[in-house]
C-alpha cells in the first residue's frame, strides 16, 4: 500500500514537470520570436533577452533531467541491475550529458557573441 502511494505521489510530481515543459515550450517560442526580431532589426537588446531566456530554459531543463536521472538510478537499484532498467538509466545519463553540453554552449555564446544571435 505504501509503495502504491509513493508511486502516485511520484506520478503527480511528474505531472507538474510536464506542466513546466508546456511553459518552457511557450518561452522557447517567445525566444525564437526575439531572435527573429534581432535579425530583422539588428536589435541587440532582443538578442540579449533571448539568450537569457534560453539560458534559464536550459538550467530548468538540466534540473528536470537530473531528477529523471536520479529516479532511474533508484529504479535500477530497486530492480537489481535489470537490463531494461540499465538501458533506461544509460539513456538518462546520455540525455543529461547532452543537456549539460547545450548549457555549456549557451553560456559560451552568451559571453562571446556580441553580434546578432548565433543560437
Amino acid at each position: 500500500m505504501k509503495e502504491q502511494e509513493e508511486l502516485i505521489k511520484r506520478l503527480s510530481f511528474e505531472n507538474f514537470i510536464w506542466a513546466i515543459y508546456i511553459v518552457i515550450a511557450v518561452f522557447n517560442i517567445y525566444g525564437d520570436e526575439l531572435i527573429k526580431k534581432s535579425i530583422r532589426n539588428n536589435d541587440q537588446e532582443a538578442d540579449k533577452t533571448a539568450k537569457k531566456i534560453f539560458l534559464v530554459i536550459f538550467l530548468i531543463t538540466a534540473l528536470i533531467y537530473l531528477y529523471f536521472l536520479l529516479r532511474n538510478y533508484n529504479d535500477l537499484k530497486k530492480h537489481f541491475m535489470d537490463e531494461e532498467y540499465y538501458v533506461r538509466f544509460v539513456g538518462s545519463v546520455l540525455t543529461f550529458s547532452g543537456i549539460l553540453c547545450f548549457l555549456y554552449f549557451q553560456i559560451a555564446i552568451s559571453r562571446e557573441a556580441d553580434t546578432v544571435s548565433s543560437i
